[in-house]
C-alpha cells in the first residue's frame, strides 16, 4: 500500500513538473493594441487651453487651469508650470488663454501664452 501512495504521488509530482516545464499554448492573435503600450510620439506642438489662476514672475511659474490635453493623456486639471517672465508678461490672473508645452518629455515647462 505504500508502494502504491508513493507510485502515485510521484507521478503527480512529475506531471506537475512537466505542466509547470512546457510551453504555453499559443494565443489568438488579436488587433487591438495592449494597455501597456507606449503612446505614439507626439508630432508638433502641444497645445491646450486655460484659465490663468496665479503668476509667479520671480518664481518663473504660471498656475493654469487647463482643459484636457489629448496629445499627453491629461484631464483637465489646476496645476503649475514653469515659464520665462517674458512668457509671462502681459499675462494676469483671469486671463482665457491658449497655451503651448515644451514637448511630451517635458511638459511641465510652458513656452508660450496668449490671450483668447
Amino acid at each position: 500500500m505504500t508502494t502504491r501512495i508513493i507510485t502515485i504521488a510521484a507521478a503527480i509530482a512529475l506531471a506537475v513538473s512537466v505542466a509547470a516545464c512546457s510551453k504555453p499554448a499559443p494565443q489568438e492573435a488579436t488587433s487591438a493594441i495592449p494597455e501597456t503600450a507606449a503612446p505614439a510620439a507626439v508630432v508638433g506642438p502641444i497645445v491646450s487651453t486655460a484659465v490663468v489662476v496665479a503668476i509667479d514672475p520671480a518664481a518663473g511659474t504660471v498656475t493654469l487651469s487647463h482643459a484636457p490635453i489629448e496629445a499627453i493623456h491629461w484631464s483637465a486639471m489646476t496645476m503649475e508650470f514653469k515659464a520665462d517672465a517674458a512668457v509671462l508678461q502681459g499675462i494676469a490672473a483671469g486671463d482665457h488663454v491658449s497655451f503651448e508645452l515644451k514637448s511630451a518629455e517635458n511638459p511641465q515647462t510652458v513656452t508660450a501664452l496668449k490671450k483668447q
